[in-house]
């Protein structure tokens, strides 16, 4: 009897043990679910090669002219910007990023920032309309392969901005922002820092870049020539956006 006892509490203790193992085995697969859903990707990826593709230019002597951003930087170190939409704090972290690599011309730094729309002139419109209040400083350009982008590059239109740091045509850093904000613009200018052996700016300067004009600019942007949405933080585009589809 007392054996029998024994062998039941057994049999109890090993139930318990087998539930408690499947219960952290169960978790750990909900975690690592959880982790994997929150990991967003867009654009090649890093030590992924960047292959040619074409904007037409919309700003500056060169407007209206067809450029391969690949193959104008030849191999030096460049970042790509391309917006699948834009919001203010979208625009101000483009002007901080693409600010900061202006900034680093004399080092052979390239910048380009792409528009994605599948209406074309429609885009080009409205950037020679907004150019003056989206205070950009490198070349921007509507790419020609419409709101997807190049084929090759295998971008996300569920995303704001994909910005691609990379050297020698091959990428070194990449950041598929859904809802980009000013604060990742150190994060982000770190890695095209680093390929030119330079220390990285601080979040004060990339944000001197972000509003040229200074805090009046901040609280106006809605107001000089880039009118927004209904949505609070939307600027208007030439064609419906990504969200509203």
């Amino acid at each position: 009897m007392l054996e029998k006892r024994n062998r039941s509490g057994a049999s109890a203790r090993c139930l318990v043990l087998w539930c408690a193992v499947m219960v952290t085995m169960s978790s750990t697969a909900e975690c690592t679910s959880a982790d994997a859903e929150t990991i967003i990707f867009s654009g090649p990826q890093v030590s992924e090669g960047l292959s040619s593709f074409e904007i037409l230019l919309v700003d500056g002597e060169a407007d209206a002219t067809k450029v391969d951003p690949i193959k104008s930087a030849d191999g030096q170190p460049m970042v790509l910007i391309f917006v699948h939409q834009l919001t203010r704090p979208g625009m101000a972290l483009t002007r901080a990023i693409s600010g900061y690599a202006a900034s680093q011309k004399a080092r052979d730094v390239r910048c380009y920032i792409v528009w994605l729309d599948d209406d074309q002139a429609a885009a080009e419109a409205y950037l020679r309309r907004a150019f003056g209040s989206l205070q950009f400083v490198v070349p921007v350009g509507v790419s020609v392969d419409g709101e997807e982008g190049p084929g090759a590059y295998g971008l996300n239109r569920n995303v704001e901005l994909t910005i691609l740091v990379a050297n020698k045509n091959q990428v070194t850093a990449n950041f598929a922002l859904v809802q980009p904000s000013l604060t990742e613009a150190a994060e982000i200018a770190s890695p095209i820092a680093a390929l030119i052996d330079q220390s990285a700016p601080d979040q004060k300067q990339l944000e001197a870049l972000a509003y040229p004009r200074g805090q009046a600019m901040r609280r106006g942007a809605g107001n000089r020539g880039t009118k927004m949405k209904n949505q609070p933080d939307t600027a208007e585009r030439p064609s419906r956006s990504k969200a509203s589809k």
